[in-house]
């Protein structure tokens, strides 16, 4: 004691055995292995878990693609267009139509105008994302009418440009006259059906372009695959196949 002031000198020996320094190592050791355990456990949920959510996003995914797949297939779901007043034609409600209500004259109402005037009454485009990471570029589909007397003359007779094949069809009860023809260039393809018959002194002329780019054209990197050829002109004749003369 010195000046009223306690003085204490306390060395802890860190590295002594002692009586509880051997009770928390059993403690620990016992302990340890049901922490590690319990962790584990928890671990192992959070990964069910989260593989619970991707499942389900992926079966999210396939269902979504299932039923945009329906309901391309089924005409009866479509939206009906009828501001022609002459014909009517359905189509999915997702792709851009116009319709060309003041009935404007126009040169390229038919791919097989020869040089005559015309209406363009209705055209529909299915956009690129129809067929993603494809060299599918778009698609579109017309219909087209002239009562000129060379178009009418001339309707049923093949187009005058490119590679042509005709054949025939029935579309709810009217005969049509078939034509196919493709073209290429500047790397782009070109695959045009045209379907014409004559009603009322007219010319109607029903056609799609199918619009696709050289897959050649494009870096490896880009991985595109062909376009599902069948799968887009299924499509387009089944929009063909809704065409009805009011």
């Amino acid at each position: 004691m010195v000046g009223g002031e306690y003085t204490i000198n306390m060395k802890i020996e860190w590295n002594k055995v002692t009586w509880y320094s051997k009770l928390i190592a059993l403690a620990l050791f016992v302990a340890l292995p049901f922490i590690g355990f319990y962790y584990g456990m928890q671990y192992g949920k959070m990964v069910a878990v989260l593989g619970h959510v991707s499942d389900v996003d992926a079966t999210a995914a396939s269902t979504s693609m299932d039923q945009a797949s329906l309901y391309y297939s089924n005409p009866a779901e479509w939206q009906t267009d009828t501001n022609s007043k002459t014909f009517s034609i359905a189509y999915p409600i997702d792709f851009q139509t116009t319709d060309n209500l003041l009935m404007t004259p126009s040169a390229d109402w038919s791919m097989n105008a020869f040089g005559t005037t015309g209406v363009k009454a209705f055209t529909l485009t299915v956009p690129k994302a129809f067929e993603p990471q494809t060299n599918f570029s778009d698609a579109t589909l017309t219909v087209g009418l002239s009562a000129n007397a060379t178009a009418v003359h001339e309707c049923l007779s093949p187009s005058t440009e490119g590679s042509t094949s005709a054949a025939t069809t029935t579309i709810n009860g009217v005969a049509f006259s078939v034509f196919h023809s493709s073209d290429a260039g500047a790397g782009n393809l070109y695959a045009t059906t045209s379907y014409r018959t004559l009603h009322s002194g007219t010319c109607y002329a029903i056609e799609y372009t199918v619009h696709s780019s050289q897959i050649a054209n494009y870096p490896a990197s880009y991985n595109l695959q062909p376009l599902d050829e069948h799968k887009i002109d299924s499509l387009m004749q089944q929009i063909v196949g809704t065409f009805t003369f009011i």
